[in-house]
């Protein structure tokens, strides 16, 4: 366990297990964004990182660490927020404040993808972490299909908060001189995906959609993006013609929200809420997951080579506002952020929208 991100007036806790960190640098950059947005709204947050990556036994020295603490840090915290399924079970042996729960997609989604032990091991795993969320003061979901899942009498303590992005980061930019700085070919129909290789991502999809695509469409290539810093993702964006996310499972993409922001066509299959995300965006298509279909809706997203609507159509997914979100959750289980303020709040976001 490390503490990230420490300050003597914080009066909230944040508990996550995925931090972009020197091992894994591009690990979730969109938890650190989301506290970034609360200390741009005034409000200081102590972060603990617990590196569940690196076996069960972190978790239970966390757990170890929340009975500890409140006896340590006497009357600091006024609440305790988690970041994912496995961190609430920590974050509740926490006593003395509220605890709230942000869950992700795959931890109480449960299993879409995988061997037959990796579906059991979701599945059994998701159960118990809804089960777990009758324990906590509130929590969030990233979609109204994360919702649904959760026990009804979790779900009346429920917010509907998808993950922010830095607008003022993910912006367009010229799709040459972009291409000039990533050293792609001027020529190139590109096709990215974004993300790591796992069984819930599909990649396997996305590859066999943009070989049918290439039989159509000379000069098309897919290339996968998995370990590319964050500070560089929107110049990628930007240099690149079209976005395919076939995931089976998610709560609330981030790749597809940091690529419309970017003005950047997206072809993707159902999961989340990718069909709200895609809603009045042109050039777009939401598929179902199978090659040919795929194939043929990137023929038609880069015929031209369009930029799309994206931006305009993401204003309400800036940090500030779902900060403000967040803000309001926080306040609902009986937390005055403004008592607490003691961050100069930042500058807003004067990016073109």
């Amino acid at each position: 366990m490390t503490w990230e991100r420490t300050h003597a007036e914080a009066r909230v806790l944040m508990i996550v297990n995925a931090w972009p960190h020197r091992e894994r640098p591009v690990h979730a950059p969109f938890v650190q964004h989301t506290v970034d947005g609360l200390e741009a709204s005034g409000l200081a947050c102590d972060v603990l990182f617990i590196r569940g990556y690196r076996g069960l036994h972190t978790y239970l020295l966390g757990c170890l660490a929340m009975v500890l603490l409140p006896w340590t840090k006497r009357g600091k915290y006024r609440l305790v927020h988690s970041h994912g399924g496995e961190t609430a079970v920590v974050a509740r042996f926490y006593h003395g404040a509220p605890v709230l729960a942000s869950y992700w997609g795959s931890d109480i989604l449960g299993p879409s993808a995988g061997d037959v032990h990796e579906r059991i091991r979701r599945f059994a795993g998701s159960r118990l972490l809804r089960a777990h969320s009758l324990l906590l003061t509130a929590t969030t979901t990233k979609s109204n299909e994360m919702a649904r899942v959760l026990p009804r009498s979790t779900q009346r303590r429920n917010w509907v908060i998808p993950d922010g992005i830095d607008r003022s980061r993910f912006k367009p930019v010229d799709r040459e001189d972009a291409r000039r700085r990533l050293g792609w070919s001027p020529d190139e129909i590109t096709v990215i995906s974004v993300g790591r290789v796992d069984p819930v991502k599909r990649l396997w999809l996305a590859e066999q959609a943009t070989a049918l695509a290439a039989e159509h469409t000379q000069g098309l290539r897919w290339r996968l993006l998995s370990h590319v810093p964050p500070e560089q993702m929107p110049l990628h964006y930007s240099a690149a013609d079209c976005l395919i996310h076939t995931s089976a499972s998610e709560g609330s993409p981030n790749a597809v929200k940091e690529a419309l922001a970017c003005n950047l066509p997206i072809v993707a299959t159902p999961s989340g809420d990718i069909a709200e995300l895609l809603q009045g965006v042109i050039p777009s298509a939401l598929c179902a997951a199978d090659p040919k279909v795929l194939a043929h809706a990137i023929v038609r997203c880069v015929a031209g080579r369009p930029r799309s609507n994206g931006r305009e159509r993401t204003r309400h997914l800036g940090l500030d506002e779902i900060s403000a979100r967040m803000l309001e959750c926080y306040a609902s289980i009986g937390f005055d952020a403004a008592a607490s303020q003691v961050i100069s709040p930042a500058v807003p976001d004067t990016a073109t929208h």
